[in-house]
């Protein structure tokens, strides 16, 4: 544990304010930028390193995830260069609510301490201890968890799996089998089938794209030991289940799937109980599924403007925008798929678009999320006031 002196101060929304200096590791891993990856895959062996750091000599440059991996397969020759993700850097002084932001928003599960040069990483772990420690801890998981969540069936293939991840921008789905949970499928699960063994891999390959590998079922890959919690459950019991069973997520479930809750639900909340954000009834995810070029501040002030709106029809919760750029192209400009999910204490909303760049798809999927809410709150205003609303209906008429 990386020793620095301890900066806490007064409570702060029922959170004791801390800094990451409180929670730096110096424990994690690391690897030069010309390596490949068969060099890098070996560093994931270990289901708790989430990410392995990557430095352009003694400079950093950025971390390579479980997810970048999967979502480019390539020959295990390949460098790793490409594969670098660029992340926020946080400093001893950072606080734990806004660290937990950032790692939420940009869907990581470490992030680098900075004092000049990387003095450590804070991991969500460290993170969810302290988040167990707070009042919100007592409050369901319903509260917080994700819903509407995808399953596939025991008997598909592997090859469904790999769509799923690259196309929806998660890590893990639960495998149902008539109807019943029966296990659980996880990125890590895939990275376990497509590392190179001892005595295996034909030198060169990254079998994952093969048409035997894609055709294995799921039953054969996934943890069928799977730890749920029920709706009720308390976050902190959650949090507990996760840090001892040593697993990033928990099936919520009472004879139905219910939902997902994961390590980012609980830093988005852990995030929230920071009122120094723009807009403190909401927290933003943004996830980049290929790398996609498109401008953060448009989409973060449209959002804005979006919640300003309509804030006190949706209460609180949270936004993730999702970016996937597809191989056309149109005089330069790739076709973008943007999926902005907008889920509230009150609503759920799904929209979608696809457009010639970032900003063209960004913006077709919020004019139909605009859409959505207003028809939802022209029918709560028909509900709240009938009388108005059969006058106005009898003016047009």
């Amino acid at each position: 544990m990386f020793n620095c002196t301890k900066k806490t101060v007064q409570k702060h929304n029922g959170v004791r304010q801390m800094y990451v200096s409180e929670i730096t590791t110096d424990n994690f891993e690391r690897i030069d930028i010309k390596a490949n990856l068969q060099e890098v895959l070996p560093l994931f062996r270990n289901s708790n390193n989430p990410a392995v750091l990557i430095f352009d000599g003694k400079e950093y440059a950025g971390m390579v995830t479980e997810k970048s991996i999967v979502r480019s397969i390539h020959d295990l020759k390949t460098g790793i260069a490409g594969l670098v993700r660029k992340t926020p850097k946080i400093t001893p002084h950072t606080t734990i609510c806004e660290a937990a932001r950032l790692m939420a928003e940009n869907q990581l599960k470490q992030l680098p301490v900075f004092d000049k040069k990387v003095i450590g990483v804070v991991t969500n772990e460290n993170l969810m201890k302290e988040a167990g420690q707070i009042e919100f801890g007592k409050a369901p998981v319903s509260g917080i968890m994700s819903e509407n969540v995808l399953s596939v069936d025991a008997d598909d293939r592997v090859g469904k799996i790999i769509n799923i991840f690259r196309e929806e921008g998660i890590s893990r789905v639960p495998v149902l089998s008539s109807g019943k949970l029966v296990g659980i499928v996880t990125m890590h699960d895939l990275l376990e089938l497509i590392m190179p063994k001892k005595t295996g891999l034909a030198k060169g390959s990254i079998g994952v794209n093969s048409s035997p590998m894609r055709d294995i079922k799921i039953k054969d890959i996934m943890t069928d030991n799977v730890v749920t919690v029920k709706p009720d459950s308390t976050i902190s019991d959650a949090i507990d289940l996760m840090l001892k069973r040593d697993i990033h997520s928990l099936v919520v479930y009472d004879g139905k799937l219910k939902g997902i809750i994961t390590r980012t639900d609980v830093l988005l909340a852990l995030a929230a109980l920071e009122k120094k954000q723009a807009n403190p009834n909401f927290t933003l995810q943004l996830t980049n599924g290929s790398l996609v070029d498109f401008d953060q501040d448009y989409v973060t002030t449209s959002l804005a403007h979006f919640i300003k709106k309509s804030e006190r029809f949706l209460g609180r919760g949270t936004i993730n925008v999702y970016f996937k750029q597809h191989k056309e192209t149109f005089r330069g400009t790739p076709l973008v798929l943007c999926r902005v999910r907008l889920k509230t204490d009150r609503h759920y909303y799904n929209a979608r678009g696809e457009g010639w760049g970032a900003d063209g798809a960004f913006h077709i999927a919020m004019s139909t999320l605009e859409r959505q809410v207003l028809n939802d709150k022209e029918i709560h205003e028909d509900r709240r006031y009938p009388d108005a609303a059969m006058v106005e209906k009898l003016d047009i008429l």
